[in-house]
C-alpha cells in the first residue's frame, strides 16, 4: 500500500496581507487542482543508493529542499502532493511513485519530483510511460554518470532498465565524467545509442543547444538532474560529489533553457543528502533550481 507523508510549509512573512512567498500560496494537491499547475511530489528513498554502495542520506532530501524553497518569492498557484515513503522494497516504492506521477499527469498538471536517491528516476519514468503509453519519449539527464549498469536495480541501473525494456525511449545525458564511468559503461551507452556529452563538450560546444532542438521532435520529454553533476564546492551533500561538475551558474542556465521545452512533461532533482551537506548548500541549490525552473516556465506559457 502506498504511504504518503504530507509536508507543512512555513517561512518568512513580510506583510500578512500580501501573499508573495511560496509557503503562502502553496496548497495541498487534490482532484480540483487546476490543469497546468506545478505539483511537488517527494520520494523519500535511499534504498537504491545503499544497493549501489553509495553514501546514504538522500531519504531526507524532500524535506530539506521544501524547507529551502518555502520562503522564496512565488505568487502563482502551486501544489504539493506529499512524499512517497520508500523502504527496502525498492521496486514497490518506485511503482508507488509512478502511480502518483501518472495521477498528476493524467490531470494535465506538471510534476516536480524531489528525490531521494537517483532511483527516483525509474519511478518517474514509470509514471510518464503510464500517462503516455504509446508515445515516443526522450529522457534528459544532467549527470556525471551514465547509470547504465546491468545488475540488481539500484541508483546506478535506471537507464539500463528503461532502455532494455522500452525501445521507444531515447536517452540524452549531459555532463559525463571520464573519472566516473568505466569502459564497459561507455560501450553500453554506445550499444543503446545513448546521446551523451562530456562536461568538456557541454562547455566547449553547442551540443546542448542542438540537443534541445532535437528534443522538440518527441511526443513527450521528461528530465532528471542528479546533484552529483554539480561541483562539490557548491553541492557537497550528495552520495558521490564531483570535483569538476557544473558550476551553479552553468546548471541554472541549462535548467532555464530546459524549462522552455514545450513538450516537457515533468522534472525531478535527486541525490540531495542533508546529512552529508555543508551549511545546506546542496538543498539550497536544488531549491533555487526548482524556483528558477518554475519561474522560467511560467514566462512562456
Amino acid at each position: 500500500m502506498k504511504k504518503i507523508e504530507h509536508h507543512d510549509y512555513s517561512g518568512r512573512v513580510d506583510d500578512p496581507a500580501v501573499k508573495e512567498r511560496l509557503h503562502q500560496v502553496i496548497e495541498k494537491w487534490d482532484a480540483s487542482t487546476p490543469a497546468g499547475a506545478p505539483v511537488f511530489i517527494g520520494f523519500r528513498s535511499e534504498e537504491g543508493v545503499k544497493r549501489n554502495k553509495g553514501r546514504p542520506g538522500a531519504y531526507d532530501g524532500p524535506v530539506a529542499v521544501r524547507q529551502k524553497i518555502a520562503s522564496m518569492p512565488y505568487e502563482k498557484p502551486v501544489f504539493d502532493y506529499g512524499s512517497i515513503i520508500g523502504d527496502e522494497e525498492l521496486e514497490a516504492s518506485q511503482a508507488a511513485l509512478g502511480q502518483s506521477v501518472a495521477e498528476v499527469l493524467s490531470n494535465d498538471q506538471f510534476p516536480l519530483i524531489i528525490g531521494g536517491g537517483h532511483e527516483t528516476l525509474y519511478g518517474h519514468y514509470l509514471g510518464v510511460r503510464q500517462a503516455f503509453p504509446d508515445s515516443r519519449l526522450a529522457v534528459v539527464n544532467f549527470d556525471a554518470h551514465f547509470d547504465l549498469r546491468d545488475e540488481r536495480p539500484s541508483s546506478g541501473t535506471m537507464f539500463h532498465q528503461i532502455l532494455s525494456g522500452d525501445p521507444n525511449v531515447d536517452y540524452y545525458v549531459f555532463g559525463i565524467q571520464a573519472s566516473g564511468n568505466t569502459r564497459t559503461l561507455f560501450e553500453t551507452a554506445d550499444r543503446f545509442g545513448v546521446k551523451y556529452a562530456s562536461m568538456n563538450e557541454v562547455r566547449q560546444t553547442d551540443v546542448y543547444t542542438r540537443a534541445l532542438r532535437s528534443l522538440r521532435e518527441y511526443d513527450a520529454v521528461f528530465a532528471t538532474l542528479c546533484m552529483d553533476s554539480v561541483q562539490q564546492s557548491v553541492a557537497p551533500g550528495t552520495s558521490a560529489p564531483a570535483q569538476n561538475g557544473y558550476t551553479s551558474q552553468e546548471i541554472h542556465d541549462m535548467v532555464a533553457q530546459l524549462a522552455k521545452l514545450r513538450n516537457l512533461t515533468s522534472f525531478d532533482i535527486s541525490e540531495v543528502a542533508p546529512s552529508l551537506d555543508i551549511d545546506g548548500r546542496t538543498s539550497s541549490l536544488a531549491a533555487s533550481l526548482f524556483h528558477s525552473f518554475m519561474t522560467e516556465r511560467e514566462t512562456f506559457q
